[in-house]
Order: C-alpha cells, then structure tokens, then sequence
C-alpha cells in the first residue's frame, strides 16, 4: 500500500531572510511506515513551488491509498486546500491532517476542514501506523489511539496515544525520500547558508519547562525524552557517510540539558570527524564553561540561547525559569570558548502584560550581552499553548485566520495590555534595525568573513533584510 506525506506550502516561503529546513518529521514517518512494509513518498511544497495540475498528475500515477499533511497553524489552511484538491479528484483516498495545529484543535479541526478524514493528534508514528493497517483492512478508526475523526453524532476524538517510550526504537529519517539536491532559499539556521548541505538531527523529543507561549506540548508533551548516545552518533553517521552532509544542526530545544549525556556527544562527534555542526536550541542555566569549550572544539560553529526577555517579571511570568544573571552568564561563556555564531531570541510581548519598560530591559541585555545574531519576534498565540487561551479570555485576539499566525511578516490579529498590533510591528522593527543596522556591527559580522561563499551569503541575506524593511514588510 502507498502513502503520501506532504509538507503544505508556506505563505512565506519566498522569504530568503527565514530558515528553511528539511520535513525530518516526515522522513521519522516515513522510516517507520516503510520498515512495516509500506510504500511511502515525501512532497514537500515549502521547497518546490506547487502547480495543481502536476499534484492531480503525481496522485493518478502513484495511486495512494492515504495522504497525510503536516499542518502548523499558518499552513493548516494550504493543506486544507490541497486535501481538498486530493478529495475532489479522487474521493476514495483518505486525507489526514497531523501536527502542532491539528493536534491543539482536533475536533475544530474536522469542523473546520472538511476535507481532512482525519485528524492524527501528538506524535505519529504508532498512530499512523495503526491508521494504515486499518484503511488496508477496510476497518474503521474506532478504538485507535490518537486520532479524530467524524461519526453521524459529530466528532469522535479517541484516548490520546501514549508517548513512545524508547526513542531508539525508531528507525532514522529516510532523507533519501527529500530532495536533497533543490535549492532552499536562506539558512537553515541564520548564519548557517543553506549553501551548505546540512541537516537537521533530534537527539530528544519533548521540553519540560512548559512556557507560557511554547507549543512543543501539543505534540511532544511536557516530558524531555533523550535518545541514547550510540543512537545519535549512528545517525551521524549515516548522514557523514551515507549522505555527505557538510553540517549537522542539532534541532533540539534543550540539547544541553543532560550535560554529561552532551560531553558524550561532543567526544563521538571528535570521534566521527563531524566539522561542522551548531546547537538550534538550548538553555542558559543548563551550559558551563567546559561543556561549552568541548563544544566548539568538536566542530559547534553557533548556539542558540532562547532569552525571551530581559525584565525578570516577564521571565517569571512566562516560567522560564532563568535569570537575567544566568543570561550574562552564558553568552559570556559562549564567547570565551570560541563559539563561532552566538544568537539570542526574543520575543515581543511573550507575556501579554508586557510594557515598554520591560521591553527597554530587553534592549538594554541585547546591549549587554553583545550577540552576534538575534531574533526578535512576535507573541503568536499558537492554539493549545497557555498564551492563546489567556489571550481568548481576554478578549485580545480578533480573528482565527490561521494563515496569519506568524511570527514575521504580517500585521498581527492580536494585541497585548499595552500594545496594538501596530505597536508590535513597530518595536520589532525598531529593535531589529537597532541592532543589525550598527556600523559597529557591521564591521563585527566582516571581521567573521572567511571566504567568497560566506561573503556572498551574508551579503544577500543583508539585502533582502533591507529591502524588506524598506518595502514594509514590518511595519
């Protein structure tokens, strides 16, 4: 039987200033439905541009029995759009929608979307699989763990599917299945090109902090699962080996959080020869000095300290559970060890009782701590985060039109206490050009040039960063 997994397209997906990753999410699905005996496909339309005729076309030749969307809240809409595209053409396939949208908002999300049969809700592997084997035994989706789906009584959601226990259980991502070789526009990660062919790996599923904006829960829950070391190492390896990847980015949102798990890493990347590699996401009160060091001595090119703040009541308010001394700390760290990239994020109004004095705190941190890199970005009331739900009782959203629920890009349909959706787009703008538009900074980011490629990366990523704030796009 045949499969079909797609990533939608991305409204902003044109936008050379964002990251662009692999669908490593797909290629986990598509691995383990292919070891029980599947055939499966990846069509991934954020990288490839989407034309309906030849989606018609590549349906009648393939002859899937299901297709399977990943939907986030700003895409959930263009799956709907193609699962309605499937249905109309061929009504006997069955569409499904799976991922951080759907899984916050199942049963809304089959009121919404008539065109998805069903909706996977966490993670998919088990689910999914379980889905296959009943649309291949002409069974029904009663009694399956994790799913959604419509009776004559209305929606039905089933008990939610316990996480998987043992992460090394599951097969590594059939990167075979992605188009390796076309072209994604920007970085995979801002100051890693996608000139460089990279990959992302997850070395864990899951954060167990729980902030007040994050959606990693609805999916991945509040429970931090670790892969064991030989498992990602042997990952590594198959991408060094099997796919001769130039650098790895470690995708998870609290790498460091088992130091002495990380320190193991670090050695068996030494081990393996990895040149290149960056950590997308940790914490700074789970870094030292030493892991650090170890770090950039075993290839560590950048690391990402989400920050969200730099006014402690906000971080309270969020739980982050951090300080600001913590903050100074590590990025302090960061940069005696040598790391070669050091980016802080932020987020506007990451607690909607934020004001323009605690903002100014952010400010006065970012000046502090001097990043090379930082992200400021917009609270985005993601549906099945504490944010949405505390914004919904107070009246501060105005619409759910989810292709709006961006970070960048577009005016907000949200406001906070103390700011409009205008007052939002023009503090991020304000702080963005405030801090890459320096002269100083510059000078910084030329003094880091090694050779033409990085020149030529930095320099188009810079113009298109100008060329959008001069055409409006954040304001």
């Amino acid at each position: 039987m045949k499969i079909v997994l797609v990533r939608p397209s991305d409204l902003r997906g044109d936008v050379s200033i964002l990251s662009h990753a692999t669908p490593i999410n797909l290629g986990y699905l598509a691995a383990y439905l292919i070891k029980n005996g599947y055939e499966v496909e990846i069509w991934d339309y954020e990288t490839q541009q989407f034309f309906e005729q030849d989606f018609i076309q590549k349906i009648y030749k393939l002859q899937p029995k299901i297709i399977g969307f990943n939907c986030f809240t700003p895409t959930v809409k263009s799956g709907h759009k193609l699962a309605k595209i499937a249905k109309d053409n061929f009504p006997s396939i069955v569409t499904l929608a799976g991922g951080p949208h759907p899984s916050a908002l199942p049963k809304r999300t089959l009121e919404e979307f008539p065109n998805f049969d069903l909706v996977v809700v966490g993670e998919g592997e088990l689910t999914l699989l379980e889905v296959c084997r009943a649309v291949q035994n002409h069974k029904g989706w009663q009694g399956i763990k994790g799913v959604a789906y419509r009776t004559d009584s209305g929606v039905k959601q089933e008990e939610r599917r316990p996480l998987i226990g043992n992460l090394d259980d599951l097969p590594f991502p059939r990167r075979d299945l992605m188009n390796l070789e076309f072209y994604r526009k920007g970085h995979i990660s801002r100051g890693i090109s996608n000139r460089l062919k990279n990959t992302e790996i997850y070395t864990s599923r899951g954060c167990p902090i729980g902030c007040f904006f994050c959606a990693i829960r609805t999916t991945m829950g509040l429970r931090l699962r670790m892969r064991s070391v030989e498992n990602v190492l042997a990952e590594a390896e198959e991408c060094l080996k099997k796919y001769n990847f130039d650098h790895l980015a470690i995708a998870d949102d609290s790498f460091t959080y088992n130091q002495e798990r990380t320190v193991k890493i670090c050695e068996g990347f030494q081990k393996l020869g990895v040149k290149s590699w960056h950590c997308e996401g940790t914490r700074v009160d789970i870094v030292s000095p030493q892991l650090l060091k170890l770090m950039a001595k075993s290839g560590c090119k950048k690391v990402v300290f989400g920050v969200e703040s730099g006014s402690p009541r906000i971080l309270e308010l969020i739980g982050k559970r951090i300080t600001i001394e913590q903050v100074k700390n590590a990025f302090k760290w960061a940069r005696e060890a040598g790391i070669r990239y050091i980016e802080g994020d932020y987020i506007i109004g990451s607690h909607p009782s934020e004001t323009i004095e605690d903002l100014q705190k952010s400010l006065d941190l970012i000046k502090e701590t001097k990043p090379d890199l930082i992200s400021v970005t917009t609270i985005v009331p993601y549906p099945g985060t504490p944010a949405y739900d505390f914004m919904k009782e107070k009246g501060y959203i105005f619409s759910d039109d989810w292709d709006q629920y961006v970070m960048l890009d577009q005016l907000p349909l949200w406001r906070t206490e103390f700011f409009t959706p205008e007052d939002l787009l023009k503090l991020q703008r304000k702080m963005l050009k405030a801090f890459y538009l320096r002269p100083s900074y510059l000078l910084h980011m030329i003094g880091k040039l090694r050779n033409f490629e990085e020149m030529k990366y930095w320099s188009e990523t810079g113009f298109d960063f100008i060329k959008w704030l001069l055409r409006g796009k954040l304001t």
